[in-house]
């Protein structure tokens, strides 16, 4: 069951407040359009990038996650920071981040059975903004 779209976005809202609390200088900039969270990560090894986690599930499915150019075009694999990208999706076609918490981890064939809502109240956005980081050399 999807969150009404005020609802979703008052709780996106305070764990943007959480995540800039835990993540401090390791993010330059967080905000919010709507259900979409941008996060904006200077001194990478790719130089500065924006990790978009789309919401629009939020939060009955997980956030899908993507490095963006300044149009929200997902960048090549080569443009992810750190080991942040694997290659492309097996299904989705795309670069993504294969960690827990992610509609991309969840969504690929060999983690079907690993199911989201075993972390939904684990992982939260400040929490997956971390482990993001941490994949991106931050």
């Amino acid at each position: 069951m999807t969150l009404h779209p005020a609802v979703a976005e008052e709780l996106l809202e305070a764990e943007i407040d959480a995540a800039r609390l835990r993540l401090g200088d390791r993010i330059t900039m967080i905000t919010r359009e709507g259900t979409d969270v941008f996060c904006r990560v200077d001194g990478t090894n790719v130089g500065s990038v924006t990790i978009r986690l789309e919401g629009r599930e939020f939060d009955a499915e997980p956030f899908r996650v993507a490095v963006v150019d300044e149009r929200g075009v997902v960048v090549p694999h080569e443009g992810w920071p750190g080991s942040l990208s694997l290659g492309p999706h097996p299904l989705l076609g795309r670069p993504f981040a294969c960690i827990q918490g992610t509609y991309e981890y969840h969504a690929h064939p060999t983690h079907l059975a690993d199911r989201w809502d075993t972390y939904r109240n684990q992982i939260r956005l400040p929490q997956l903004l971390d482990f993001l980081l941490r994949k991106a050399g931050r």
